[in-house]
């Protein structure tokens, strides 16, 4: 697994500073061109885009490696919205059966609800395995069922 040590960058929008347990900067903090953060200056940062713009969801054809895209379903209320969901999603994409890069991805975050991995065709699918409900056929000892 690539991870290594989470950096995000903090679009527009978003409380940009005073967080403790991530390491994040928001684009208020570099002279820049005004307007929203783009995909081209989280990889000249190397840092993941934290978001709330709506159009990183939807069929999508990057063409080039980035260091990952976030995209926060609403918009965000105060900091420790931020790095409480910021923290969750780093925890959470480590800890799959399959681990997914946060790099060339992007993930939908419903804060405080759920983890989506938006993939190239637009579909979002929840990367929370616990969600997952499973119909397996009850063992006959749970089923009351008598031998």
């Amino acid at each position: 697994m690539d991870q290594g040590p989470f950096r995000w960058l903090l679009d527009a929008g978003l409380p940009g500073t005073a967080y403790r347990a991530i390491d994040a900067v928001g684009v208020e903090e570099f002279r820049r061109v005004p307007g929203p953060a783009g995909i081209r200056e989280a990889v000249a940062l190397d840092r993941t885009l934290v978001t709330c713009n709506q159009d990183f969801r939807g069929p999508s054809d990057l063409r080039l490696d980035h260091p990952g895209i976030v995209v926060f379903e609403e918009a965000v209320g105060d900091h420790s919205e931020v790095e409480r969901n910021l923290l969750h999603l780093a925890f959470r994409i480590g800890r799959l059966d399959q681990p997914i890069s946060l790099r060339g991805n992007r993930f939908l975050l419903r804060p405080d609800r759920a983890i989506l991995l938006i993939m190239p065709n637009g579909a979002e699918v929840d990367v929370e395995p616990w969600r997952h409900v499973s119909l397996a056929p009850m063992p006959a000892v749970l089923s009351g069922a008598a031998s």
